[in-house]
């Protein structure tokens, strides 16, 4: 399994490059959700690959102290907070990562509300929250939610091509 994690954009990167890059970019979602524990959040993902997406799911829930639980968001979900609160029913996971934004129908609307309700999901959740987005709903969310943006740490992992 190769992953990478990024701060900044290597398109052109060699294997065994891409490779190291991952590792790093894992262990720094792995310290994020650790040190986040009690605390809520804003984590993006970036990743295009979704055979590596799982790859590094699957190394969280092996290697990462905090196990975080999956939320596979409805094609039909329109608020994002309303969602997650569904979910969690009151119950605050040590980390929820939400998978399938790229799936979601209506994503501007929900890009849109969850912008305007930032400042909320601090005061109701106490997790970190990951988003795992490709490059295209990254750009969308910077294009349609910049608040929500400015509050996200970011880490990347690219794909061997």
């Amino acid at each position: 399994m190769q992953f990478m994690l990024v701060e900044q954009s290597s398109e052109n990167t060699p294997k065994d490059d891409a490779a190291k890059y991952n590792e790093r970019s894992l262990s720094t979602l792995i310290r994020t959700l650790r040190l986040s524990q009690g605390y809520f959040s804003f984590v993006l993902v970036n990743c295009n690959s979704l055979a590596l997406r799982q790859q590094i799911v699957d190394r969280l829930q092996v290697n990462c102290p905090v196990k975080p639980q999956q939320l596979f968001l409805p094609k039909s979900a329109t608020t994002l907070y309303r969602t997650i609160a569904a979910e969690i029913d009151g119950e605050q996971p040590p980390a929820l990562m939400l998978l399938g934004l790229e799936s979601v129908e209506t994503i501007d609307r929900l890009l849109v509300s969850t912008n305007l309700l930032c400042s909320e999901f601090s005061k109701k959740f106490s997790f970190p929250l990951v988003f795992w987005v490709t490059d295209e709903l990254l750009r969308k969310i910077i294009r349609t939610a910049p608040d929500l943006y400015n509050r996200m740490t970011t880490i990347r992992f690219i794909s061997n091509k």
